[in-house]
């Protein structure tokens, strides 16, 4: 956790209840890193002051407590979501408006949202490297090969679903064209027990002697498109 802790006074990390603890949070306060994060539900609080709360407001609960075992105060918010479950929330800035916490909190879901389109999508779900430049490497790798795909399958016409696409490029990839587009929409076979996956040694193996060939000048040519 202290890896992805911002070095700034002005910064506000927001992060769910796999980073939850209590020493930690002691810690935080007392250098003035400050927080919102989502507490468990076994969780035991102590309450100091509740606060009043808007009839109007979408909040149920906005109150100053501690938790656990810590030493510091915290702010506490409840609200509920959209299924009308309970959330709730702490926070160590008692500047901060009650709504404002909520709704920073409520934000980072969209960023879960995201993490799960980049796992499904671009099929990103383990990092090589933990470099910067090795995780942005690797990331713009999968973006390319994501854009790559969707562009044959629009260039194609192509009514699968883009990860049929991506097996079927697997499969296919060291074939002609010509012999890939035909697969592509052949009418399938009764008999056919499936598709046989590729064998990654031998792509691999038929990939580097085609490198080591010296076929790979199309690489550099900007206009190429093997569709046309």
């Amino acid at each position: 956790m202290d890896a992805l802790i911002v070095p700034d006074r002005n910064a506000l990390h927001v992060f769910d209840r796999g980073y939850f603890n209590f020493k930690k949070f002691d810690f935080y306060c007392a250098e003035g890193i400050r927080f919102v994060t989502r507490i468990k539900t076994n969780t035991i609080i102590h309450v100091i002051e509740e606060l009043p709360v808007s009839s109007s407001s979408p909040l149920i609960r906005d109150a100053v407590v501690k938790i656990g075992k810590m030493k510091h105060p915290l702010r506490l918010i409840e609200t509920l979501d959209r299924e009308g479950n309970k959330i709730s929330i702490v926070c160590n800035d008692a500047k901060l408006d009650a709504k404002e916490i909520s709704d920073l909190y409520r934000t980072r879901w969209q960023i879960e949202l995201f993490f799960k389109w980049v796992k499904q999508h671009l099929v990103l779900k383990k990092l090589y490297g933990k470099s910067q430049n090795a995780v942005f490497n690797q990331i713009y790798i999968a973006m390319i090969v994501f854009c790559l795909t969707l562009l044959m399958k629009h260039t194609l016409g192509y009514k699968g679903s883009l990860l049929e696409m991506r097996d079927w490029i697997c499969d296919c990839w060291y074939k002609k064209l010509e012999t890939f587009i035909s697969e592509v929409f052949k009418e399938p076979d009764r008999s056919s027990s499936g598709r046989r996956r590729s064998e990654h040694e031998r792509i691999f193996e038929e990939t580097l002697a085609q490198y080591e060939s010296g076929d790979v000048l199309y690489l550099d040519d900007l206009t190429y498109d093997p569709i046309i």
